[in-house]
């Protein structure tokens, strides 16, 4: 019997179940004597066991034997021995390790081993015991494999495919329209008007559809939180309340992993150098028991993500200091730096209010690993910060990867695109407007000289006459804002984004192709990386 087909419907069924064993430990830390523990150990015992017979089934030995030996270390504390610190940390780090092997089985097909250490740490505490006999595979008939999921799982590769498709069907569908349109053969032929009336209803709604496919529930990714938020509290000896709201709002599947280490890098911070110890905040009136809160929100096509804690906040004149020290500002300048543009620098590399980093995290050091990995996503990340009142960490996502709106512009006859969340705005200007010093050109904006970079040389094209009447697109990277001058504003359009071929990964100014709906691909640029080449 071929069971290969129902490696990825496992995956998705045990990452359900590691995430009702992580809920099951957060209710054995609120109330470890309750019933509500009773009711938590049922549920871990019954995922491990349900993990442990349908790996069996398909052949991952090392996940049901790993599996095997937590039920049977499980089964004195099902039988009443306590549960202390220690064995919750277990428990915590079985979880892991679960995780690990699937990603071993995502990865290459099969689980790797049980990590070093694990066959010591699973030795089974004395008591009364019913052992469990180990499932295998003999045992395991055909009929048990369907129970594992009443869905489908496909490739992401195929559906990246299937959703190509989909937008090619979209852009020949529209370029038809404008056939019929521009074509006077076709009046007073009204049946075909209609039938294209209804093909392009058809299309949108197989679009719709195949973006639903495309989208997860953000509850995978938020449900770990608790756990680490609870342990990490707990070895701190801090007390923490962590509320979430949002998790079900969907997203691009491809967003969750890029998700993860940043979401738990930002919890790491709040929990270690945000909030203070109980001690410390009751003496500043505060609650001792300290309160982060994690929200996430739909917000037209873009997904808004805030992680804010009510502990000590930043340092503005420390985060000033270090900037200085490390050369980064001049004194003067930094001196003059609003709080909102003094919190953007705490993403730079290694630049920490503290003098020494912790051993769990470092406000700022890791920070710019976390822009990077959200920059990648096309996303931006903030900061907002009050002393003594508390952090808040602002993140702005597309929902959809692979569906974006983006600004087309005209250089020099070509046309590329940018992302339109990186667009503060449009002006139209004559070079007679323009400031210059030297090499440098600027525009005052608001109030504020702004620099000016000439796109086409950028992009490999020429530069504007230098008596053109062009246009200037603001947009703004990592805190830096400058005026991209083009020939032209074409459109503002939503648009499937291709990634970019391999051939061109290396020219680091791309961050995919743009199907235009008149179905001519164009590149779509990157804001952070045509800011910080070399003028």
């Amino acid at each position: 019997m071929n069971l290969t087909r129902y490696r990825q419907l496992f995956i998705d069924q045990a990452r359900n179940h590691l995430e009702e064993m992580g809920s099951a430990l957060i209710a054995l830390e609120r109330d470890p004597g309750g019933q509500e523990a009773t009711d938590a150990i049922a549920v871990l015992f019954r995922m491990v066991h349900s993990i442990k017979g349908t790996a069996a089934s398909l052949g991952f030995d090392a996940i049901s034997t790993f599996a095997h030996r937590l039920e049977d270390w499980l089964d004195p504390v099902r039988d009443g021995a306590p549960l202390d610190c220690a064995k919750l940390d277990l428990l915590d780090d079985a979880i892991g390790e679960f995780e690990r092997m699937l990603a071993g089985v995502s990865r290459d097909g099969s689980p790797p081993p049980a990590g070093d250490g694990w066959e010591a740490r699973l030795v089974r505490d004395p008591g009364p015991v019913m052992s469990s006999e180990p499932a295998t595979a003999q045992e395991a008939t055909e009929s048990d494999a369907p129970a594992i999921s009443a869905s489908v799982s496909v490739a992401a590769e195929k559906l990246d495919r299937f959703l190509a498709s989909v937008g090619e069907l979209m852009q020949h569908q529209s370029r038809f329209e404008g056939l019929h349109r521009a074509s006077p053969v076709w009046d007073g032929h009204r049946e075909l008007g209609d039938e294209l009336e209804r093909m392009a209803h058809a299309v949108r709604e197989l679009r719709r559809r195949c973006l639903e496919i495309r989208t997860t529930p953000l509850r995978g990714r938020l449900g770990r939180l608790p756990r680490v938020a609870a342990r990490l509290a707990r070895d701190l000896g801090k007390q923490l309340e962590l509320e979430i709201s949002g998790a079900e709002v969907e997203v691009d599947r491809s967003l969750l992993d890029a998700l993860e280490e940043p979401l738990l890098h930002l919890l790491r911070n709040a929990v270690d150098h945000g909030i203070e110890t109980p001690e410390e905040r009751e003496a500043q009136g505060k609650d001792p028991t300290g309160r982060i809160r994690v929200r996430a929100a739909r917000a037209g096509s873009r997904l808004r993500l805030t992680l804010e804690d009510d502990g000590r906040g930043i340092d503005v004149d420390a985060i000033r200091a270090r900037a200085v020290e490390r050369g980064l500002l001049p004194e003067e300048v930094a001196e003059d730096l609003p709080p909102a543009r003094v919190f953007e620098l705490v993403f730079e590399a290694g630049l920490s209010s503290r003098e020494r980093a912790g051993s769990v995290s470092g406000r700022g050091v890791g920070l710019d690993a976390v822009r990077r990995a959200i920059e990648a996503q096309r996303g931006t990340v903030a900061l907002l910060s009050r002393a003594g009142q508390g952090t808040r960490c602002e993140i702005d996502l597309p929902l959809m990867v692979a569906l974006q709106r983006v600004l087309v512009l005209e250089i020099r006859g070509e046309v590329v695109a940018l992302p339109s969340t990186s667009v503060e705005s449009v002006v139209a200007v004559c070079e007679g407007t323009l400031e210059r010093s030297g090499d440098e050109a600027f525009f005052v904006f608001k109030d504020e000289p702004i620099p000016v970079i000439d796109l086409g040389p950028r992009v490999g094209l020429s530069a504007p006459a230098a008596d053109a009447d062009s246009a200037l697109v603001f947009v703004e990277s990592r805190g830096l804002r400058v005026g991209l001058r083009v020939d032209a504003v074409i459109a503002d359009r939503e648009v499937f984004v291709r990634r970019v071929p391999a051939v061109l990964e290396p020219i680091g100014l791309l961050a995919g192709v743009a199907i235009l709906p008149s179905g001519i691909p164009v590149f779509l640029l990157d804001p952070g990386a045509l800011i910080g080449e070399p003028a």
